[in-house]
């Protein structure tokens, strides 16, 4: 009998971990956005509501952290957290679940004013992407980057170099406005970001966007949860909400919400593939 008690016991106390995530979201606009006009209407914001819609039998928090402390909170396993909009990385994949795909958006860009000298720099590629090593090495310009989050060995490679410098992007620190006040001279950025960055100045079309080099022309970003007891379980759960996701005309509304039309096109065929495989997973 007492071992009938504590098994009961010990399922008890898995449905109860099971049931609860809490959510750790970043400042990080377009896609996930804490202040301001725009509040909660970011892309991953709008994908969360809708997945969260799917999964009424857990219960959802939501805990606001800026980057350092979302990668701490992966280390521990003592309770169930998740993330929206990670990148794949050997390196991350130690200490979290990955779910299927949840968005494919535009590759990694360098942000410049028309009128400055990098359209005729020798780091621009005869393709028009342009090498960021050979970009930071030049000491007559300053660049900026976001610290704390996944790049392609050439941006890393850059961030050896002190003209080459980390700098917090959230809702309230505007990249746009650093290349329009020329405090720098270029912003390594997604292009989502900065259109969102732009979108409150006239002065937007003094600004020019080149691919990184060695940048996938397209990201896919998933979601992650750290490996507590439940957390496998959990990435099940949801990945079945995804799947049901993918295929309603409203998920592909709030993926490409802040992405503009040039890039949506390019984009249209990556994200066709992504749907196919989404339709043939849950047929069968």
């Amino acid at each position: 009998m007492c071992k009938v008690v504590i098994i009961a016991a010990l399922f008890c106390c898995q449905s109860l971990i099971a049931a609860q995530v809490t959510w750790l979201k970043t400042d990080w606009p377009p896609h996930q956005i804490t202040t301001g006009v725009y509040q909660d209407q970011g892309t991953f914001d709008v994908l969360h509501k809708l997945l969260i819609a799917q999964l009424p039998h857990l219960t959802h928090q939501v805990k606001v952290v800026n980057l350092p402390r979302l990668e701490q909170a992966f280390l521990q396993n003592n309770y169930s957290v998740c993330s929206f909009g990670s990148i794949f990385t050997e390196k991350r994949a130690k200490t979290r679940w990955y779910s299927k795909a949840v968005t494919v958006l535009p590759g990694l860009a360098v942000h410049f004013r028309t009128s400055a000298v990098l359209q005729q720099h020798a780091a621009m590629q005869a393709d028009g992407s342009i090498d960021i090593r050979q970009l930071a090495q030049d000491k007559t310009l300053l660049g900026a980057y976001q610290p704390n989050r996944f790049y392609p060995a050439s941006v890393m490679d850059a961030t050896q170099y002190a003209n080459f410098i980390p700098h917090e992007f959230t809702s309230e620190v505007n990249a746009a406005a650093l290349l329009l006040s020329k405090r720098v001279d270029y912003v390594v950025e997604y292009p989502e970001r900065m259109a969102f960055y732009l979108k409150h100045y006239p002065q937007k079309l003094q600004i020019q966007s080149r691919a990184v080099v060695d940048a996938s022309p397209y990201v896919v970003s998933y979601i992650t949860c750290n490996k507590s007891p439940a957390g496998q379980q959990l990435i099940t759960e949801i990945n079945q909400a995804l799947m049901a996701l993918w295929l309603t005309p409203a998920y592909k509304t709030a993926m490409f919400s802040w992405v503009d039309a040039s890039n949506t096109d390019r984009l249209e065929k990556v994200y066709q593939d992504y749907l196919r495989k989404s339709a043939a997973t849950t047929e069968h």
